[in-house]
């Protein structure tokens, strides 16, 4: 039932968002005058470039809105971007950093708090649904102030169309994040953590390890907690404890309700199949269509599961030479700590190796 709802939701978001552009472009026919020979061109052109440009500026606003709630809330700003640029704060001040966009993610907010205990996290992903709410507000003021309705209207549906993208309580979006807190305020402590170890990856990933960010938690309610099981678990493959981290992986599958935390679990399993020399269940685990879409996807730990898949399994040189130079180029970049870095730096290196031999 979550799946039909999810893709209810992302079909409205959609069809809110092409009425936007075709909004931006009846507006822009509307003001330019019809007499100019490329009349046709420019509606178009300024069209399209009111709809990115409204678009990105609202990506924007999303995250300023987060921050602004978290400078309410007593979180300091350490990471504020659009893409895969980020404004990172250091002990040097205030950098650009680029980093391998997490799926799913057009724009990122990242603050600490120091009081764990604080349950107003809430309020910080609160923040960004609430600029959508506030613009659609100001542009239905300015429809009826100047009795001009196209372009408001494009800012009008462009902002629905995010509102019910962030706030469906079923994902990993914001509105799922509030659902939970709102259900289990406790777990305001994960979140705090869950920020830190961000903020970690972007300041001084070199620095701390995957391992001192997670804790060794049951399959909860939740992607919260079930992020912190998936990260602990990945703790246990660096450890080289296998079949752990293969029964733990198993049981989340089916336990969990969120798509995003199978899909993740799915190509860890894959990857624990192929240390264990498992090659059946990992060639069936392969051909499933949410592992496929992961190991085409640009972050380096994912790129080396799949040259270490394409190594041992379909034997498909051509997949296995670009999934070795995507890895080459993504790790550094990729969002991971130093044991995660050693971890598959050295795993890379062992599939050049094989591939070599072979």
């Amino acid at each position: 039932m979550k799946k039909v709802w999810n893709w209810f939701v992302i079909g409205v978001s959609v069809l809110c968002g092409f009425a936007s552009a075709m909004y931006s472009t009846y507006g822009m026919a509307q003001l330019l005058p019809e007499n100019d020979s490329f009349h046709g061109l420019w509606v178009f052109g300024l069209g399209y470039v009111w709809f990115l440009g409204s678009f990105y500026l609202t990506l924007i606003l999303h995250e300023l809105g987060h921050a602004f709630f978290g400078w309410l809330t007593g979180f300091d700003l350490v990471a504020l971007g659009l893409g895969n640029r980020l404004l990172v704060k250091t002990d040097q001040g205030w950098k650009w950093k680029k980093t391998v966009i997490v799926q799913g993610a057009a724009a990122q907010y990242i603050g600490v708090k120091r009081d764990e205990n604080d349950p107003r996290a809430i309020l910080v992903f609160a923040g960004g649904p609430i600029v959508h709410l506030s613009l659609i507000l100001i542009s239905v003021l300015i429809g009826f102030l100047t009795g001009h309705w196209s372009l408001p209207l494009s800012q009008i549906l462009l902002n629905l169309a995010l509102f019910i993208l962030n706030a469906n309580p079923s994902g990993m979006a914001d509105g799922a994040k509030i659902q939970e807190l709102r259900t289990h305020p406790e777990y305001s402590r994960l979140v705090y953590q869950s920020l830190r170890h961000t903020s970690q990856v972007m300041v001084d990933p070199t620095a701390a390890n995957l391992s001192d960010f997670v804790m060794d938690l049951p399959i909860l309610p939740g992607h919260l907690p079930q992020i912190h099981y998936l990260n602990w678990t990945e703790v246990l493959i660096f450890k080289g404890e296998y079949q752990e981290a293969q029964e733990r992986l198993e049981k989340v599958i089916v336990a969990s309700d969120n798509d995003y935390i199978v899909k993740m679990a799915k190509l860890v399993l894959l990857e624990v199949y192929l240390l264990q020399g498992l090659n059946e269940e990992a060639r069936e685990l392969g051909q499933d269509r949410q592992v496929k879409s992961l190991l085409k996807y640009p972050m380096g730990n994912h790129q080396v599961i799949a040259a270490l898949y394409h190594q041992r399994i379909t034997k498909d040189n051509k997949a296995l030479k670009k999934s070795l130079a995507q890895a080459k180029k993504m790790l550094p970049n990729s969002p991971l700590l130093a044991d995660e870095q050693d971890y598959y730096s050295k795993l890379l290196t062992e599939v050049e190796l094989e591939s070599q031999l072979s």
